[in-house]
């Protein structure tokens, strides 16, 4: 009986030992699957958060974007307003500005005039500490510099000064005519043909004419600008001179702007812009051809109303962004 008592206490001891064991290494086990669940709660902290980073700076890049792209439209803007009263852009030469763009943004603008004939902006937008530059380039046309300026062929004009002509032109002014129809309207807008025949014709600001524009022989002083959908014509008149200050505008292709032959002279004070021909006189080989006193002071005011805001077009440009 005491040897069976030995046997059953040692096998007692060892089946403690082995529970002691097994828990050992559960817990050994629990453990390790602890730390295995932790280093992946801690990847998947660390991914999130380089996620949410790179969120933050894709939010603050496209913020800058966007404001530097703000930033070039009050540029143009700036420069075709300025075009408006000043002949030459040097004035904008170096020209630096801090523009606020948004809620956090903000944008520095710079300005550099090259020649005579092109413009650089470059645009530095800002969102928190994330910056994108748009750097545009762009040659453009004054068309207020001209006396005459028409995409067609240009004959027996003389201009004061001389030679302000722009005839063949590649690129044509845009403006809205229904804003122009709107701008004349109620007692300016004319749905049909217009001939004047009174000897005075004052208008406010703009006469729209839907099609043909003519200036019978009775007549001899207007003041305003015309914009006009066909042809204009404008008859000899029985006094000795005949003239009109403002602007004569022709938007539709093909449009023609006719003087016939005038003893002394029949003349403009400000310009003629015509998507077509002019053709001073009737009578090419005898004297008195129809005058154009250059006035960029009128011309530019009309062109308060074309797409740019000012008499500039932006021919061409070329855009960098970094």
């Amino acid at each position: 009986m005491q040897k069976i008592t030995d046997k059953q206490q040692s096998r007692n001891v060892s089946l403690r030992s082995l529970r002691h064991n097994q828990r050992g290494v559960m817990l050994i086990g629990l453990l390790l699957f602890m730390v295995f669940i932790g280093m992946i709660i801690v990847s998947l902290l660390t991914l999130l958060a380089a996620e949410a980073r790179m969120q933050i700076v894709d939010v603050n890049q496209r913020r800058a974007l966007y404001a530097a792209e703000a930033g070039i439209e009050y540029a143009m803007r700036l420069i075709s307003e300025y075009a408006l009263y000043n002949s030459f852009l040097l004035g904008l030469s170096n020209y630096s500005e801090t523009v606020e763009t948004g809620p956090g943004t903000q944008c520095q603008i710079n300005i550099h005039i090259i020649g005579t004939d092109k413009i650089r902006i470059k645009a530095t937008g800002i969102s928190q500490n994330f910056a994108k530059v748009i750097e545009k380039t762009v040659e453009y046309i004054d068309v207020a510099k001209y006396a005459v300026y028409a995409t067609g062929k240009v004959r027996y004009i003389r201009t004061i000064p001389h030679n302000k002509v722009m005839e063949n032109a590649k690129y044509f002014p845009l403006f809205d005519p229904d804003e122009l129809r709107e701008a004349a309207k109620p007692y300016h807008y004319y749905a049909g043909n217009l001939t004047i025949n009174g000897i005075f014709s004052f208008i406010k600001d703009i006469a729209f004419v839907e099609k043909n524009l003519t200036f019978g022989k009775f007549n001899w002083l207007n003041i305003g600008n015309f914009a006009v959908g066909g042809d204009i014509r404008i008859k000899p008149s029985w006094l000795i001179f005949g003239v009109t200050s403002g602007v004569m505008y022709q938007f539709n292709p093909g449009s023609r702007f006719q003087c016939d032959w005038q003893f002394i002279w029949r003349a403009l004070s400000g310009g003629i812009i015509t998507n077509g021909d002019v053709i001073g006189t009737s009578k090419p080989f005898w004297p008195f051809r129809f005058r154009v006193y250059y006035n960029r002071y009128k011309i530019a005011k009309f062109f308060k109303y074309s797409v740019n805001g000012g008499p500039l077009i932006f021919k061409s440009t070329q855009v960098k962004i970094y």
